[in-house]
């Protein structure tokens, strides 16, 4: 257990580091912009390539013989220029990343424009054409490198003063001083790269970069006379550019097109005149039996994610990657969880394809399986393939052993990764929890959701649960009982809670901002009021007749042209007296209330419910307002009530608030209220009624209805529930 731990704390520390690399989280997240379109273009390959035979009959004689090339357009327009889409969205992530971090003032997509020119530039050599193949899924690599050296580089040289043009005139906007500014930067840049092109075909006679890379890699293949070494070689390669984000199977393509094509097709041959065939190791082999799921084994991934896995976020991508998966098209989960730059998965997505590779190649070499001999398009399913291409069912069972032992190798893995993940989960939460509460220190309002740092991330992840588990009935509330001076229990505060199933309990004003930001506040606000109303009919039920339900309302759910309406809904849904309904707003939200909000408490009470004010005395007091809103209850600011024993202000400022709170006929609540000697110097000043962990902490609505019952003079109580922010 004690070895668990130290490796917990060894990775976490690791990915934590991994994780404040600037390059590597803005290489992921370009990458991850380009998952749509890549999406897009597997697709359309799948409609065209779909190994069904009804399938492709049904589509010839619906949409005639000339069906297949819509979707070729759309992959093409995809996968054709797939080299050029990921130096835009690279470039672009990394000046954004890098903006934030060091407050460089520079244009992302001006970036990205000449990050896009130094590209094509170092592409091809020629002056009269450009190898447009060169764009597609072969340039992958050099487009990489390209987008993050020119990026850099565009940026330094943006910060250099005496590189900056400086002319602003009238009435000319900042787009054109961020235009202006970067002509001698842009200029540069793409300068750079055209010498690099020019020496490399003058030093080197280097024409085509990406051919020589791609001349280098298959030459290092034909040298090693090994088979077995060779095939190893090549999926580790792949593995590694795609860990890197590089498409690994386009990348080696030439060398399986000079390798691995030709020796099914020597297989083929031997077949045809009656020979035993002799090459194990073909493109088939790899397609079938190693890469099911695609790279990485992915299929193999996701059921270690289905069965080991914890976090819903995680499952539901899994689910949604279920089916390209199936077809070998793996995008969304290889850059969704991400695998790519995850130093936890780096482990598994290299061996577990090579361990594969060799358990294959002992099936096949001892006879247990025949060699491949037929071609199957690489977006055959699983199971299928295997007994196409080996034209045996012993095909689709080493298939089933491989995918059981490849999941097996990654469980361990999901189970790391989201133990690590759980802890830099709390270490983000902890800063969504210090800038939420700096935020509400500063009167400020919180925007979470926008942000694409680590509090943005942690905050969007918890807006997503957040409705998942309302709609599956996991948020709850607590109840805290309030006494008055001679021990009566005369009301309760109703306590919103949630707990998430990684993280625990969150910090409930940072609930109410979340569902205020991801639009749920209408619907969380009418289940505070359904449920609160649901457990008053409960308690009167009991013979406990007489008794206020307060509930705190958001200035959003105030502006909703609905709430009225709602509010009568549910009190005639659960027989609720208007007089028994006390509707409780803060001190701020009534110091900056809009018309809309003004009419909106005049209609509630119109209705005959009661309206309370929350944290008085907070630093925003405006005393025309307990006038204005005609006020049934003031809850002292529980600032007041901790320092009330130390600080003399604080007594005398509640001396006042009780005397003019008499005055106006209204009550008057203490919170925070912990100990004896608060509770005496409140009953001084004039204060008779608390709240506080010297009576009970909060609790379910089971133990609230037992503790009420409990003591002796409760049934002629008056119970005020409170559901406090």
């Amino acid at each position: 257990m004690e070895s668990v731990s130290r490796m917990l704390k060894l990775f976490s520390e690791f990915d934590e580091r991994f994780e404040k690399k600037p390059l590597l989280i803005s290489v992921r997240r370009g990458l991850t912009y380009m998952i749509p379109l890549m999406l897009i273009g597997s697709m359309a390959l799948l409609f065209v390539s779909l190994p069904i035979p009804s399938y492709q009959r049904m589509m010839l004689e619906v949409f005639g013989s000339r069906w297949k090339n819509i979707f070729l357009s759309i992959h093409d327009s995809t996968f054709n220029i797939l080299s050029l889409i990921m130096v835009i969205c690279i470039s672009y992530s990394y000046i954004i990343e890098f903006g934030e971090r060091y407050e460089h003032n520079v244009s992302p997509i001006i970036a990205a424009s000449v990050s896009l020119c130094s590209f094509i530039v170092i592409s091809k050599l020629s002056r009269d054409w450009i190898f447009t193949g060169n764009f597609g899924v072969i340039g992958i690599f050099i487009a990489m490198i390209v987008s993050v050296v020119s990026a850099k580089l565009f940026l330094k040289l943006s910060s250099i003063k005496t590189l900056r043009i400086k002319a602003f005139t009238d009435g000319a906007n900042p787009v054109f001083n961020y235009a202006l500014t970067s002509i001698y930067p842009a200029a540069i840049t793409i300068t750079v790269f055209a010498m690099i092109s020019h020496v490399l075909a003058i030093l080197f006679d280097i024409s085509d970069i990406q051919s020589f890379i791609s001349d280098v890699i298959r030459n290092g293949f034909y040298k090693i006379e090994s088979p077995f070494l060779s095939a190893i070689l090549f999926v580790a390669f792949m593995h590694i550019f795609w860990f890197f984000g590089m498409h690994g199977g386009n990348i080696l393509e030439p060398v399986a097109q000079s390798i691995f094509v030709p020796a099914l097709t020597a297989n083929q041959i031997l077949i045809r005149s009656g020979q035993v065939p002799t090459r194990i190791f073909t493109k088939t082999f790899f397609d079938t039996f190693v890469l099911m799921g695609g790279c990485g084994t992915a299929l193999c991934l996701i059921l270690a994610i289905l069965i080991a896995g914890r976090h819903k976020n995680q499952r539901r991508l899994t689910k949604l990657s279920l089916i390209p998966v199936i077809f070998n098209i793996n995008e969304l989960i290889v850059f969704g969880i991400p695998v790519v730059l995850n130093p936890i998965y780096m482990i598994p997505f290299l061996l577990v394809p090579i361990i594969l590779t060799i358990t294959s190649f002992l099936a096949m070499y001892n006879g247990l399986v025949p060699y491949t001999c037929n071609h199957i398009e690489w977006t055959t399913p699983i199971f299928l393939s295997g007994y196409a291409s080996t034209n045996s069912i012993n095909g689709s069972l080493l298939q089933l052993f491989n995918l059981v032992l490849g999941t097996l190798c990654y469980i361990p893995f999901v189970s790391l990764a989201q133990d690590v993940a759980d802890v830099q989960g709390r270490n983000n939460l902890q800063k969504v929890y210090d800038w939420f509460k700096q935020s509400e220190e500063r009167g400020m309002a919180s925007t979470l959701l926008t942000r694409y740092d680590d509090i943005g991330n942690i905050s969007r992840f918890l807006a997503f649960d957040l409705e998942h588990d309302l709609q599956n009935n996991k948020i709850t509330l607590f109840y805290q009982p309030q006494v008055d001076y001679d021990g009566n229990v005369f009301g309760v505060e109703a306590l919103l809670r949630w707990k998430h199933d990684s993280y625990g309990y969150i910090y409930p004003p940072l609930i109410i901002a979340l569902a205020e930001e991801s639009q749920l506040i209408d619907k969380l606000g009418y289940w505070i009021l359904d449920t609160a109303c649901s457990n008053l009919k409960e308690i009167n039920g009991l013979g406990l007749q007489n008794i206020t339900v307060s509930v705190n309302i958001s200035a959003v759910q105030l502006e909703s042209d609905y709430f009225i309406e709602n509010l009568e809904e549910i009190m005639k849904k659960y027989e609720i007296k208007p007089q028994d309904l006390k509707i409780e707003i803060t001190e701020q939200l009534a110091l900056t209330s809009s018309n809309k909000i003004i009419n909106q408490i005049i209609s509630i009470k119109k209705l005959g419910v009661k309206l309370a004010m929350d944290d008085f005395g907070m630093g925003h007091s405006s005393l025309m307002y307990l006038k204005e809103y005609d006020f049934d209850t003031i809850k002292l600011d529980g600032s007041l009530v901790r320092e009330i024993i130390s600080n003399s202000n604080c007594r005398n400022i509640i001396s006042s608030i009780v005397f003019l709170c008499k005055s106006l006929n209204c009550s008057v609540i203490a919170e925070y209220v912990e100990n004896e000697e608060q509770k005496s110097i409140l009953h001084e000043l004039g204060c008779d009624q608390y709240q506080g962990y010297l009576y009970s902490k909060a609790i379910p609505n089971e133990e609230l209805i037992e503790y009420i019952l409990n003591r002796d003079d409760c049934t002629s109580g008056n119970i005020y529930s409170n559901i406090k922010r």
